[in-house]
């Protein structure tokens, strides 16, 4: 029973109002998910070369690691009005792709796109602890948030391979149709169903982020991140182009993607049931060294194809393990005033390695380098911040739990 209630398979011990966040965050996961496994196809519908799908994932997803910046001017009890215009606004742009002719124009739409997706699941991760007043609800409500949430990791890529045969502007259109049907769920969190924990009297609404890095475990838990995301990004930017090259349908790259999330969510459920954890040294260490397993193996898929698929099947254990503990960091190592910035500012330490991305398409679109030692530099890099790691030993920070 108490593992039921760690992943939040109890349906009478999660509030109403936390089914509410839990079914809107699935939506706007959902568009997050399609959007980032999507951008390679997108890029290629536009004709963009590597380089130049390297440059449109590193602007998504930095513009989504920016709405942090913003996300710290904000109290508790602003985030569902801020929720509500963030869903209206990506409805609104997602559908533009079917009449942008320019790259000028393809850009901007991921520069927004970017920025705006990265306020709603902020604010969607910060809401998902505010449901109850009790600590000990919060904790379980949290653990059902992130375990139902991730489920859109395996349904997105799943879905866009089935009618990618429709055209993958036109799936965009489609797609956008979620941001409006998450809207009525978040409307829906007043009455019975409302946040209970709000901004107290005391409460700072902005907090120094220059002491976020004080924290040395959650500095550790930023190192993990870079050394994860970077096979990870390489799939999501060139997955279907090298998929391609090694003679694999996009369609079947993108059932490669879903396949790749269930080892994500898998891992997820582990972590929840085993929490609290005390010691999570091995875990991170395990983490990375999955992350370093698949850039070898991404770099081995010219030799064999088993290796591309190997990659996939792995790639996304890190983020199950390495996301999972990072945002628990986050959420207790910290004042209340200080958990929105912790929060999100460590989901925005995983899309600083999106900056590599461009140059990954330029080498891999030169003749000298190619996907093969560009692969195998950059898995040279996963093995530098995998020994980073196993030097640092942070110390134990008590938790803080929120007043």
């Amino acid at each position: 029973m108490q593992n039921k209630r760690k992943i939040g398979l109890d349906f009478k011990v999660v509030s109403g109002a936390e089914w509410l966040i839990i079914l809107a965050a699935f939506l706007g996961r959902y568009l997050l998910q399609f959007y980032q496994t999507s951008i390679g196809s997108l890029g290629i519908a536009f004709g963009m070369s590597s380089f130049e799908i390297g440059i449109g994932f590193a602007l998504f997803t930095l513009a989504f690691a920016g709405a942090a910046i913003l996300m710290h001017s904000f109290k508790p009890s602003q985030l569902k009005v801020l929720e509500i215009i963030s869903l209206v606004l990506l409805g609104i742009t997602m559908p533009i792709y079917i009449i942008a002719k320019g790259y000028i124009e393809v850009y901007t739409l991921m520069i927004v796109d970017g920025f705006i997706t990265g306020l709603i699941m902020d604010s969607f991760m910060t809401m998902a602890g505010m449901a109850s007043l009790e600590q000990s609800k919060r904790q379980v409500e949290q653990a059902a948030f992130s375990f139902w949430v991730a489920l859109a990791l395996i349904v997105a890529p799943f879905t866009t391979g089935f009618i990618l045969g429709l055209g993958i502007k036109e799936i965009f259109l489609i797609f956008a149709v979620m941001a409006f049907v998450a809207i009525p769920f978040v409307a829906a969190l007043r009455g019975k169903h409302a946040l209970k924990y709000m901004e107290s009297r005391e409460h700072v609404a902005k907090a120094r982020l220059s002491s976020l890095f004080h924290n040395q475990q959650y500095n550790w838990a930023v190192i993990a991140a870079f050394a994860y995301t970077i096979p990870f990004f390489v799939i999501f930017s060139f997955g279907v182009i090298y998929g391609h090259v090694l003679g694999l349908s996009a369609s079947l790259v993108f059932y490669l993607l879903a396949a790749m999330f269930v080892g994500d969510v898998i891992t997820r459920l582990v972590i929840r049931i085993k929490s609290p954890i005390q010691n999570r040294r091995p875990y991170m260490i395990f983490a990375v060294s999955i992350a370093l397993l698949a850039a070898i193996f991404l770099a081995l898929s010219s030799v064999s194809v088993a290796f591309f698929i190997l990659a996939f099947l792995i790639a996304a254990i890190p983020d199950g393990i390495a996301w999972t503990l990072g945002i628990q960091i986050a959420n207790t190592t910290f004042k209340p005033e200080e958990i929105v910035n912790s929060t999100s500012f460590f989901s925005s330490s995983m899309m600083i390695m999106a900056a590599l991305m461009p140059l990954v398409g330029y080498m891999v679109s030169t003749p000298y380098f190619g996907f093969t030692r560009t692969l195998w530099i950059f898995a040279a890099v996963t093995g530098i911040f995998f020994i980073w790691e196993l030097l640092l030993r942070p110390q134990q920070v008590e938790s803080s739990s929120p007043k």
